[in-house]
């Protein structure tokens, strides 16, 4: 008696091995992989590794080695139905009814992942042969090399043979057809090769066997992007594209982007950058995310930076909360609009998109951002009414979180920003106007001895972003006698309100984008270094955040000193 080895597959994907043997083993990183001591022999000295990506653990010790049913069979003694009932329980699956093993049925899907594996090979000769001259020339033109072309098995349908190269192979009609390599023309019955005059892009599971195609047109064919359809071999809310490479790329250390397209995938993994996987043409599902983070606990969503993309992010953001637990997460990166990540490698190269890697906010920043954004919070004459809507709708969605500790954790961090918003608005209230990019400023300097304090104030919080949340009313109820340093601190407030977890890199980087990079010169300039110089040209550690938090201290003190006698003065003359 035996279940389906679809259901065995399926129920080892959703298994995170680590979760299992680590509640028997203390696991601990290396090598990109988890390391502990063996539970099958006695050891010292850790030689027991664990690969989720693969759902495999090896001991180099004693040689003992397999996936999440042989664990529970060798360390618990389970039979294997106990085992996969067990597991099945853990991935909250049932278990099908147990019935005598199809062995025919197995057979058809070994042969049909035999014609996928020949129809890539069929394909991948077509790219390099006369009748795929076109297609080698689209692949060139993205400025992909042999190696990668290779490493992704990329190749060209023509417009008719595969169907009859099968055939001669000994394929049944029945099989290709069901492994979605040919079709039944509904004009004259005739049988016709699926995918004609396309690039292919060979889709692998996770054992690195091909089980569907992408395909992209080169004339004006409809749709522009074809998958297989789904089958005994294939369900594609269920797999990512680029699994095998991506898993590769990630034993060098390589952050993991999740983007949205076959050739941002290529182009992301040809850059070294990254590692990079892509749904299949479908919103991130539960299952792929929990597929990502076999491969690494914290991947970078970078969808497309238009509308589309945008909302698709959104999307992911809302899919993923829920599944939050420690160290399983997500950031986001962000896209200027109307990019993808392979434009920025072709205008920017390889650093524009470790930039764009290294300004990627956490999920509840970037949930934040496109919420306060959502309701028009940045415009002064948004009622206070949206602001209490803005505040209900991001709890309720934290709130969806199903880990107890997790949630409270975020909970806690919504609270302190609504806390510093608030703090914010009555800071900016304090000058009876609302709180605002856009409020007016005097357009005269200051003395130069009071510029230098107002830039060292703005240069140490742009260094040290988490000592904002300690100045956050202070600086608001500020106005900076200089119109370019009181935009600066605008932005600033605006941004770290926006998204309190920004660090000085991904600060900067945002301050640069909204036109305050010559400013910026200026506050990391030789000047202000030579005043702060132990602070701004020693590494980050404890003692230099503390130092900078004094000298901080000193400085808005005397700030908020004048600025309450400027009042009183002003109150006085009235």
């Amino acid at each position: 008696m035996a279940v389906p080895s679809e259901f065995i597959e399926e129920l080892r994907a959703r298994t995170t091995l680590s979760d299992l043997i680590g509640k028997r083993v203390k696991l601990v990183p290396k090598g990109g992989r988890l390391a502990g001591l063996c539970p099958f022999h006695s050891e010292k000295t850790p030689s027991f590794y664990v690969n989720d990506g693969d759902g495999f653990y090896h001991c180099f010790g004693c040689g003992v080695s397999g996936d999440a049913i042989s664990f529970l069979r060798e360390s618990d003694g389970m039979e294997f139905m106990e085992a996969v009932r067990f597991l099945a329980e853990m991935a909250g699956m049932a278990v099908p009814n147990s019935a005598p093993v199809d062995s025919q049925k197995a057979e058809q899907r070994k042969q049909a992942i035999d014609a996928l594996e020949y129809a890539a090979q069929f394909y991948q000769a077509n790219l390099s042969g006369p009748v795929g001259t076109t297609a080698a020339g689209y692949i060139a033109s993205r400025g992909l090399d042999a190696n990668i072309v290779a490493q992704f098995m990329l190749g060209y349908a023509p417009r008719s043979g595969l169907y009859a190269s099968l055939q001669q192979r000994k394929f049944p009609k029945e099989l290709i057809l069901e492994a979605g390599l040919a079709g039944i023309s509904e004009r004259d019955g005739q049988i016709y090769d699926y995918f004609r005059d396309r690039v292919m892009f060979p889709i692998q599971n996770r054992q690195g066997r091909v089980i569907a195609f992408g395909a992209r047109a080169l004339g004006d064919a409809q749709p522009k992007y074809l998958n297989s359809p789904e089958g005994p071999t294939f369900s594609k809310k269920a797999v990512l594209y680029g699994w095998t490479q991506a898993r590769a790329l990630l034993r060098q250390g390589l952050p993991l982007l999740v983007v949205e397209g076959y050739m941002d995938v290529i182009a992301v993994s040809a850059s070294g950058v990254a590692a990079a996987l892509a749904p299949l043409g479908t919103a991130l599902t539960e299952q792929q995310i929990q597929l990502v983070w076999k491969l690494h606990p914290e991947p970078i969503v970078c969808f497309d930076g238009d509308q589309a993309g945008q909302k698709a992010a959104t999307r992911a953001i809302e899919r993923v909360l829920p599944l939050l637990e420690p160290g399983k997460t997500v950031r986001i990166a962000s896209l200027p609009a109307g990019q993808d990540p392979d434009d920025i490698l072709k205008t920017e190269g390889a650093d524009g998109l470790r930039r764009i890697v290294a300004a990627a906010s956490g999920i509840l920043d970037s949930l934040w951002q496109r919420k306060f954004s959502e309701y028009k919070l940045e415009d002064a004459r948004t009622q206070p009414g949206a602001r209490a809507a803005f505040w209900v709708d991001i709890r309720q969605m934290v709130r969806s979180i199903s880990h107890n500790q997790t949630r409270t954790a975020y909970l806690d961090d919504v609270e302190f920003r609504i806390g510093a918003m608030r703090a914010g608005l009555k800071g900016s209230a304090a000058q009876g106007g609302s709180y605002t990019a856009g409020q007016m400023v005097r357009p005269r300097r200051p003395k130069t001895g009071l510029r230098v304090q107002y830039q060292a104030a703005l240069a140490l919080l742009v260094r040290f972003p988490e000592l904002f949340s300690d100045y956050a009313e202070e600086l608001a109820m500020m106005e900076f006698e200089d119109s370019e340093l009181e935009a600066v601190k605008k932005h600033i407030i605006d941004l770290l309100i926006a998204t309190p977890d920004l660090d000085e890199a991904a600060l900067r980087y945002h301050l640069e984008a909204l036109g305050s990079d010559t400013m910026l010169d200026e506050l990391y300039g030789g000047d202000m270094t030579a005043r702060l110089g132990a602070i701004f040209n020693a590494d980050r550690s404890d003692w230099t955040a503390t130092k900078a938090k004094d000298i901080l201290r000193e400085i808005m003190d005397r700030l908020l000193h004048k600025t309450r006698r400027s009042a009183l003065l002003n109150r006085n003359r009235l």
